[in-house]
C-alpha cells in the first residue's frame, strides 16, 4: 500500500516537471498565505504543511490521481464504516482515511463544490469540515501506530486536523493560481517550458563532463597514469551518450 500510495501521488511524469509544477503550486500558496494574512509559522512551525499542500494539489490536478482514490473515498459514515470493515490492514486504513481528508480538503477550499457533489446527503459545509478533520486525526493516529513514533507526516496531518479552517482558508485564496495552473500544465506551453529546463540542463551536463574530460586528458598527458586513462575513456563514453557526434582518439584507439 505504501508503494501504491506514492505511486498514485507521482505516477510516470519525469522528475524536471513534476518538480517545476510542485515549485510553482508551493509559490502559489506562499502567496495566497500573504493576501489571507496567514503567513507560514505564524501560528507554530508549518513549513512542512506548506510542502504537503504543494504535493496535494499537484496530484489534485491529475485525473489519473482521481480515479486512483475512487475507489476509497466513502461519501457519509456508513459508506467509511463499511471500508473500515473490508480493510483491517492498518496500513491500508491509514491510506483511506487520509485520502478522505485530503479530498474533502480540496473539495471544500479549492472547488468548492462539495454541496452540489454530495446534495443528497444534505451536509453543510460545516459538517463536511469536521468530517475532514475527524479524518485527519484518524490519519495521524493510524501512522502513529504503523510507526511506532511521529513521523514527519503524522505531525503534517496533525496540524490539519488541528487547524482546518486556516488551511482551508489558505486554498481559496489559492484558487485562480491552481486553475491557471492546472490548465496550464495539459498545454502544451508547459511541456515546452519543461522541455527547455531539460535542454538547458543536457547543455549543462555536457559543459561539466566537457570540462572534466579535459582536466583529465591534461593530467593523463602529464603523467601517464592508467587509473587516469581509464576515468578518461569513461567521461568519453558519457559525452558520447550526451553527443553521438563526439569522437575523441587516445593513442590511436577512437572512442
Amino acid at each position: 500500500m505504501r508503494e501504491q500510495e506514492s505511486h498514485y501521488q507521482y505516477f510516470d511524469i519525469p522528475k524536471q516537471e513534476r518538480d517545476s509544477a510542485i515549485a510553482f503550486l508551493l509559490n502559489s500558496l506562499l502567496k495566497s498565505r500573504s493576501a489571507c494574512r496567514l503567513i507560514s509559522n505564524g501560528a507554530g512551525f508549518d513549513e512542512d504543511v506548506n510542502i504537503y499542500l504543494a504535493h496535494l494539489l499537484f496530484a489534485a490536478s491529475l485525473p489519473d490521481y482521481q480515479g486512483a482514490i475512487q475507489r476509497y473515498l466513502g461519501t457519509n459514515v456508513s459508506e467509511m464504516a463499511e471500508l473500515m470493515e473490508k480493510n483491517d490492514d492498518r496500513i491500508v486504513r491509514y491510506f483511506i482515511y487520509k485520502v478522505n481528508a485530503d479530498h474533502l480538503l480540496v473539495h471544500l477550499g479549492i472547488f468548492t463544490d462539495l454541496e452540489n457533489v454530495h446534495h443528497g446527503f444534505g451536509k453543510s459545509e460545516s459538517q463536511f469540515s469536521s468530517m475532514a478533520q475527524n479524518y485527519y486525526k484518524q490519519a495521524a493516529s493510524y501512522n502513529r501506530r504503523i510507526y511506532r513514533r511521529q513521523t514527519a507526516i503524522g505531525s503534517v496531518l496533525e496540524k490539519l486536523a488541528q487547524s482546518f479552517e486556516r488551511y482551508k482558508t489558505i486554498l481559496r485564496f489559492a484558487r485562480k493560481e491552481f486553475f491557471h495552473f492546472s490548465n496550464q500544465f495539459h498545454d502544451e506551453s508547459f511541456k515546452q517550458f519543461c522541455a527547455e529546463i531539460n535542454r538547458y540542463e543536457h547543455e549543462m551536463k555536457a559543459h561539466d563532463a566537457m570540462d572534466r574530460f579535459l582536466d583529465l586528458y591534461t593530467e593523463w598527458i602529464r603523467t601517464r597514469d592508467f587509473s587516469i586513462r581509464a576515468e578518461l575513456e569513461e567521461y568519453a563514453k558519457v559525452l558520447k551518450a550526451l553527443d553521438p557526434r563526439f569522437s575523441f582518439e587516445l593513442d590511436g584507439e577512437k572512442s
